[in-house]
């Protein structure tokens, strides 16, 4: 056996095999070797750092519920209570959470009447789980916006009666995944 190298240095030769002792295998594909995976099984394709645990963001997702009023009426109908009730155990369950009530109005009449009324349909759904529901009154606000924020633009019976609601909106926050960015990743706001 002939070897023909072109330096002087000495050519180098293991006898024995060496032995591995550290595990090398990356299991959960993340990029990060078992012998420094302090979090298994993330998920593909999150960002991680450099013990293969991943980062997580944010995401806010929305409780609502729809209650329609009557033409000229601020009065809660008993059809809607059940979505109220549902609203309350939702902030009993999340007694970290606080609630926005918000009171609308069609487009038809005086702005200065709907804009009250829009406040009082808030108030009422918002005395409703603060006395009723026993849902802690700093927790709950209410505001009025009148016909300022129309679901429908239309002139019809069917767009009034849409319009005269109330929306409560409660915002839960739950961590997700920060996954990287790659050549695949697709951007939702394109």
């Amino acid at each position: 056996m002939v070897f023909v190298t072109s330096c002087a240095a000495p050519l180098v030769v293991i006898e024995a095999p060496i032995e591995q002792l550290k595990n090398l295998d990356d299991y959960d594909s993340d990029g990060v070797i078992e012998a420094r995976e302090q979090c298994a099984n993330t998920m593909l394709g999150a960002s991680i750092d450099n013990y293969g645990c991943g980062t997580q963001i944010p995401l806010e997702e929305p409780f609502n519920i729809d209650v329609k009023f009557a033409n000229n009426s601020y009065e809660i109908p008993r059809s809607a209570y059940g979505k109220i009730e549902a609203l309350a155990n939702f902030l009993k369950r999340y007694n970290d959470l606080s609630v926005v009530i918000e009171g609308h109005t069609s487009n038809v009449g005086d702005k200065t009447l709907n804009q009250i009324l829009s406040e009082n349909r808030a108030k009422a759904v918002s005395q409703l789980l603060v006395n009723d529901f026993n849902i802690d009154q700093q927790r709950v606000t209410s505001v009025g916006y009148g016909f300022d924020r129309l679901m429908s633009t239309d002139n019809t019976a069917l767009a009034h009666a849409t319009n005269r609601r109330i929306m409560a909106e409660v915002n839960k926050v739950k961590k997700i995944d920060n996954m990287k960015w790659t050549i695949y990743s697709v951007n939702q706001s394109l």
